[in-house]
Order: C-alpha cells, then sequence, then structure tokens
C-alpha cells in the first residue's frame, strides 16, 4: 500500500469511516462504510445499470482517492 493510501486511510479511520478495501494503482480506489458527513457532502451519486438491475453508488474523492460506498 503507497505512502497517499496509508495517509487517506488513516485520516478517515480517525473521522470513524470504516475501510473496507484498498486498491492501489494508477487510480487508487477505497471502498468505505459509515462515511462521514464532510465525505458525505463532497460526494456524487452514481446510477449503474448491471444485468438488468439499477444500481446507486456514491463517490468522492478525498486527496487523489477515490472512495466509495
Amino acid at each position: 500500500m503507497g505512502e497517499l493510501l496509508q495517509r487517506v486511510a488513516y485520516a478517515l479511520r480517525r473521522e470513524g469511516v470504516q475501510v473496507l478495501r484498498i486498491k492501489n494503482g494508477r487510480f487508487p480506489t477505497m471502498i468505505i462504510l459509515n462515511p462521514s458527513e464532510r465525505i458525505i457532502k463532497k460526494s456524487v451519486e452514481v446510477r449503474v445499470n448491471n444485468k438488468g438491475q439499477r444500481m446507486t453508488k456514491y463517490v468522492a474523492n478525498e486527496q487523489g482517492v477515490s472512495l466509495y460506498w
């Protein structure tokens, strides 16, 4: 896990956010639970169709890391 991801994960955990999965790469991502109010305010709602099922996901950007829940 890269240094950027460690810093972001540590900051999120201090806010009470639970980090489920971390993926490092060109576009680092994290899947989280219990997002804080600050993250919810700056998030975007994304609707995805997967095999005929409509799902709603929320995405936020924190210091270059995409957060999904």
